[in-house]
């Protein structure tokens, strides 16, 4: 009787065995296979987090509590106790410009400088990944870049805009990330563009020394800042922010099929990358030819944890911790896009994984601005906007009347962390605005011009006037 049951007892260990052991196989194969080369999260190549980081960092990157790294980032003293990470090597030459060199832009008025420095997996993941993300900046907001690379498998072309000692700060602080952050650095092109009234200037930073408060980033980023003589931010603080020049830049220096283009405040979840990527290469994509793949944002609270899927995104939303991206602050910029009817979908199709679309925009407005995927023979981003209003929407506004279509994808999505509220405009935000509107008179009729199609009646009224409220619905009480 002892030894049947000694023998029962080893059969069993050995299937136990022998099932954790496929378990295993099987897990590294799907890691594998959803990086496709890349880096999902950061755990292939060098992007793995190297063990000299401190703890403290380490934990919060790996952590889908996203609130403890945006905590993290923004505390003003940490411990410094930091290793230096040496996951990324840069050359002397990275992140510098010769202003003898680079290109202008259409009207000579700002100068291009492409590729200051490019990831060693970055070309190779234009040839495995059929997408890339382009995304822009400012200094002060660079510290975004980690949380944008994070979870994003494919390539990415990142532009910054530089002037003055603007860039000696961009030098030194992008230096400091692709050797702090190896997943920013090692699949990113970086680009520097400047006004060439402001030329740019080094600073004396020893750089080196950065690299040993890796689990300072925005700290560092802080400090940095600073060393803008307040002179110069009298007329930086006034300057428009060429939002539509460094899209192009950043649109234009992807090497793949597909682009998209988002804000650097967007944040893509894990496996987006992977996801989009089979959508891509999948009959329903290949053969429309002018169409736009619409991927739905939320804003999402920062003390909550990172939504993994649309089911818990919508648990979420259903307790006021996430809501359409702009729904409080100007329901039209993303109206169109039909949330509604996006999140219908979780009901119809629960637990919904492969890639595909919902429904078409139907009701689409002036003012949507959604983030999309799309070919990038699309219509360039209109480069006489600069500043605030009419940067997005009329490149959106373009493709509409050039016969693109915009389809909503689903079950994916990106983040915004933080939930936005409205405030008033800053003066000199309305004054670009209006400068803008003005502007749009003479670009409508171009439009006009160039296709031949009025679609929204446009030419039929003066100024495009910025639609009435639409009032919201009353929230339901809630059950007890």
């Amino acid at each position: 009787m002892v030894q049947m049951l000694c023998r029962v007892w080893g059969v069993g260990m050995l299937s136990i065995l022998a099932l954790t052991t496929s378990n295993i196989i099987l897990t590294l194969r799907l890691m594998q296979g959803r990086g496709m080369g890349g880096c999902e999260g950061g755990n292939s190549g060098s992007a793995v987090i190297p063990q000299s980081v401190p703890r403290s960092w380490t934990s919060a990157l790996s952590s889908y509590n996203q609130s403890e790294y945006l905590a993290f980032l923004r505390a003003a003293s940490v411990n410094t106790s930091a290793s230096r990470v040496s996951g990324m090597v840069v050359a002397a030459g990275d992140f510098q410009v010769d202003k003898g060199r680079g290109r202008w832009d259409a009207r000579r008025t700002y100068k291009i400088h492409d590729s200051v420095f490019t990831g060693p997996r970055y070309q190779p993941l234009t040839e495995e990944l059929p997408i890339c993300l382009a995304t822009q900046t400012s200094v002060d907001r660079l510290f975004w870049l980690a949380q944008v690379a994070r979870y994003w498998a494919a390539s990415m072309s990142v532009a910054v805009f530089t002037p003055d000692v603007e860039y000696g700060i961009a030098r030194a602080y992008l230096t400091y990330l692709v050797a702090c952050f190896p997943f920013l650095g090692e699949k990113a092109t970086f680009h520097f563009v400047y006004p060439k009234g402001h030329l740019p200037k080094d600073l004396p930073i020893v750089i080196d020394q950065l690299q040993d408060r890796c689990d300072q980033p925005l700290a560092v980023l802080k400090e940095l800042l600073k060393k803008r003589d307040p002179k110069m931010l009298v007329w930086r603080e006034r300057m428009p922010y060429p939002q539509n020049v460094v899209r192009n830049v950043a649109r234009k220096n992807c090497q793949t099929e597909w682009v998209f283009l988002v804000d650097v405040d967007i944040v893509p979840i894990p496996a987006l990358s992977h996801d989009l990527s089979l959508f891509l290469l999948s009959k329903t994509a290949k053969n429309c030819k002018k169409c736009a793949f619409v991927v739905p944002t939320y804003e999402v609270d920062e003390r909550a944890s990172l939504p993994m899927n649309r089911s818990t995104l919508m648990n979420l939303a259903a307790r006021g911790r996430a809501r359409p991206f702009h729904q409080k602050v100007f329901l039209h910029n993303q109206h169109a896009t039909n949330f509604s009817r996006w999140e219908a979908r979780e009901k119809e199709h629960p637990g919904e994984r492969q890639v595909s679309i919902s429904h078409p925009v139907t009701n689409f407005e002036f003012f949507y601005e959604p983030f999309y995927v799309a070919r990038d023979d699309t219509p360039p981003h209109d480069e006489r906007f600069l500043g605030y209003g009419f940067t997005r929407n009329t490149q959106v506004y373009e493709m509409h009347v050039s016969g693109y279509t915009f389809h909503v994808l689903s079950p994916i999505f990106t983040l915004h962390w933080g939930m936005q509220v409205k405030r008033s405009r800053p003066a000199w935000r309305e004054k670009q605005n209006n400068v803008n509107r003005r502007l749009f008179e003479g670009f409508k009729k171009e439009v006009f011009a160039r296709y031949g199609k009025d679609p929204l009646n446009m030419m039929a009224t003066r100024k495009p006037q910025r639609p009435a409220k639409v009032p919201q619905p009353r929230p339901q009480a809630r059950k007890a």
